[in-house]
């Protein structure tokens, strides 16, 4: 059987995992919390006859069951489980060894897989660590870690690229916890450089996200003491080669640790990396030394957008979709791009310029794209692009905190993409029904991350997810710039509901979604996020014109669905009336940001084309052109 490991001698990540073998290797050469590492085989070994293959069984189905077949398979595997167990000389060898090294009182037990913290795959937020452990209590802290490598949640990532987890792929790595005065993450450079965010206390809320660290530059040149010159020193030591390093470190008052690190070996070096390519994650990395290209815009934009949001989504045990910056050297052949593709998920969206993006692709064509993008691109050396996982999901749903203070949610069947852009239909959904499709732990993890994006972001924050095989994913959030009033219920005399509170009155114009339209609500030239170029919004407002008369007063479009590109008319018409339509729609949101009144009606209850109708926070009155004389016919 596979022994327990002291930190020091697992430098096999095979073996011992990416993140117990990154700090054995660096053991000796700067200050690592001493530790033991458990390895999945150790655990895996010591099953009862027949569980293992058992285990290794319904593993193997993972990626080949249908998706109807995929809750009965899962539920099979928690009962499996269940069942794992240590034996009473396991717990002892487990004792013995925390107390042979002085590790207690107070552990920290983390995850330690062969799959994550790698090179493009990160599985970040997947897997368990459990901090502050007392010593009596560490065996329970480590079935909980071990389990949490077979999690509904990791299973579905696993679905998702494609292929089942090893049975023996999770190890736990146990350490001395460290109380710091003060904590951070560091990027060392080639140069000897390095960039560093810290923040007094555990830095556990930086490394989410969650906290405004401060940040600095430490050059090699520059004066430094206490634990900036400790620091300094250590990166240095990590560095010995010429490589740079990406590191989580502690000082408590006298020494600082190291209590991670990651080589940049995926080409995060100053130097092009021997096979071609080099990335490094989207959201939760940072640029080091790639080059940004015409896609700065792009990159910029969303880490500024989505970095907190998705932290905080984490920080409630929500799950996220993965993302890179990539740099290709053009000058070499595409043979890396192909074997990176392998590791990546099924379906991609790549982003290389304002005018090259959302490019929706499977990740076999990931070679063809990124050269046929880079062949027009100008410039030479390094071609930089943004490759981010594409889901879809099989349900969407989007959620928001009421003004009562509860959680509203809608769900639509039809897919995240038709429901943001007016083209699919949504309805309310009770926590019950909730808890129903997600189960009571992600259903909590929807609702926590949805009221503190409106405590930290906006109070009316509108968040978008997605539903695959079982699994929750938060994908992306909007804030109104302005006040407007939460969605609410309502029914008038026609059974309309609010989508747009305020009041309104005109003749209605009755617009039909012909393909110019729809293809302009599809493209990515709509989008909360990025405002409409001059160019598009004039192509647009002429092709509306062309169909609607805007010149006067009062006028109430009548359209079946509220497609994005309807929100060139903000600000030039007076309400909007839809037969269906999502509560949360984008084109929902910006009315409300704008204060336009608009209501969803029903199917086949738009009213005539030049008729006259008040709408009332929600409630559309026909009114006789008698009552309205101004606004009679001419001639009438």
């Amino acid at each position: 059987m596979t022994a327990l490991t002291e930190l020091a001698e697992a430098r096999m990540a095979g073996s011992y995992g990416n993140k117990a073998a990154g700090l054995a290797r660096e053991y000796g050469h700067v200050a690592v919390p001493p530790g033991f590492v458990i390895p999945g085989s150790w655990i895996c070994q010591g099953m009862q006859p027949g569980l293992r293959s058992e285990l290794d069984g319904l593993l193997a189905e993972l990626t080949s069951q249908p998706r109807n077949a995929l809750e009965a398979l899962l539920t099979r595997l928690e009962a499996v489980l269940d069942r794992v167990r240590f034996s009473a000389g396991q717990v002892r060898q487990l004792h013995a060894l925390a107390h042979r090294l002085r590790l207690g009182p107070v552990l920290v037990v983390r995850s330690s897989s062969a799959d994550e913290d790698g090179s493009s795959l990160s599985f970040a937020g997947v897997f368990d660590s459990v901090v502050d452990v007392d010593e009596p209590d560490l065996v329970r802290a480590v079935e909980q870690v071990w389990r949490s490598g077979f999690s509904r949640q990791a299973l579905a990532q696993y679905r998702r690229i494609g292929r089942p987890p090893a049975t023996d792929h999770m190890s736990v790595l146990v350490q001395r916890a460290i109380a710091p005065q003060v904590a951070g993450v560091a990027f060392s450079e080639p140069s000897g450089d390095c960039y560093l965010e810290w923040t007094p206390g555990h830095a556990s809320g930086l490394v989410a996200g969650l906290a405004v660290p401060t940040g600095e530059r430490l050059s090699r040149s520059s004066a430094a003491d206490g634990w900036r010159q400790q620091l300094r020193t250590a990166l240095a030591a990590l560095s010995e080669g010429g490589g740079g390093h990406d590191v989580e470190w502690a000082w408590d008052g006298r020494l600082l640790w190291i209590v991670q690190v990651r080589p940049r070996t995926a080409g995060l070096t100053g130097q092009p990396a021997p096979d071609g390519v080099r990335i490094t994650p989207l959201y939760e990395g940072d640029l080091h030394d790639l080059v940004l290209g015409e896609c700065a815009g792009e990159y910029t934009r969303i880490r500024a957008k989505r970095r907190l949001a998705r932290a905080i989504a984490i920080s409630q045990g929500a799950r996220v979709p993965g993302g890179w910056l990539a740099n290709w050297d053009r000058t070499g052949p595409v043979e890396p791009l192909t074997a990176w593709s392998k590791q990546l998920p099924g379906r991609l969206v790549i982003d290389s310029s304002p005018t090259e993006r959302q490019y929706i692709i499977g990740s076999a064509e990931l070679a063809d794209t990124v050269r046929r993008l880079a062949d027009a691109a100008p410039g030479e050396g390094d071609f930089a692009f943004l490759c981010r996982e594409y889901i879809r999901g099989e349900t969407a749903l989007l959620s928001t905190v009421a003004t009562d203070g509860s959680v509203y949610v809608e769900a639509s069947e039809e897919g995240l993409l038709a429901l943001n852009r007016g083209f699919g239909s949504a309805h309310p959904i009770t926590g019950e029904a909730l808890n129903a499709l997600l189960g009571p732990e992600q259903a909590r993890a929807l609702e926590g991350t949805t009221r503190e994006h409106a405590r930290r972001i906006h109070p009316r924050a509108t968040l978008e997810w997605v539903v695959e095989d079982g699994s929750l994913l938060f994908v992306d959030y909007s804030a109104p710039v302005t006040g407007p009033a939460a969605p609410k219920g309502g029914h008038g005399v026609t059974g309309a509901r609010v989508l747009s509170a305020g009041v309104a009155s005109g003749r209605v114009q009755v617009l039909s979604i012909d393909d110019i339209l729809t293809e302009s609500s599809i493209a990515p030239i709509i989008s909360i996020a990025q405002p409409v170029s001059a160019e598009n919004e004039a192509l647009l407002l002429s092709h509306l014109r062309q169909r609607l008369s805007l010149d006067g007063t009062g006028v109430i479009i009548a359209v079946s669905r509220p497609i994005a590109v309807l929100s060139m008319l903000l600000g030039v018409v007076d309400g909007f009336l839809f037969e269906e339509g999502a509560l949360l729609s984008h084109l929902g949101i910006l009315l409300r940001e704008a204060g336009v009144p608009a209501a969803i009606v029903g199917t086949g209850n738009l009213p005539p084309e030049g008729s006259f109708v008040e709408i009332v926070h929600g409630t559309v009155l026909a009114v006789t052109d008698d009552a309205h004389p101004a606004h009679s016919p001419a001639g009438g």
